[in-house]
Parts: structure tokens; C-alpha cells; sequence
């Protein structure tokens, strides 16, 4: 199993409606490993308030809290 492939299957675990599309994975890989659960949550929450049930890298991109 890749890094990416381990990376999405734990953010894919999160939440059983709200997913992760595998071009997410590189932002995913780019938050530090102590605050990735807390940072996934909140990106989960900022996609359920939208109605986005797959998250994908551009969504990733808009809703980057760091930018």
C-alpha cells in the first residue's frame, strides 16, 4: 500500500458519508501527522455544510484554512 493509499483509506474512515477523492491525498500528506485527524474533521464538517459528500482536491484547494 502507497503512502496516498494509506492516507486516504484513514481520512475515508473518518466518515462513512463524507469522503476523500484520491487528488486529495496530497494535501492530506501535506498536514503534519499530529493535527491530520483534527484537520480532516474539519474539512468533513466544512463539506457536510455545503453539501459535498466527496472531497476532492479542489475542494481541498477553496477551503485550505492556511491560505
Amino acid at each position: 500500500m502507497s503512502d496516498d493509499d494509506k492516507i486516504l483509506a484513514d481520512a475515508n474512515a473518518i466518515d462513512d458519508e463524507v469522503q476523500f477523492a484520491p487528488d486529495a491525498a496530497p494535501f492530506i500528506s501535506q498536514v503534519p501527522g499530529f493535527v491530520r485527524g483534527v484537520a480532516l474533521k474539519a474539512m468533513i464538517a466544512k463539506a457536510r455544510e455545503k453539501g459535498v459528500t466527496l472531497i476532492d482536491g479542489a475542494f481541498m484547494e477553496e477551503n485550505n484554512p492556511m491560505k
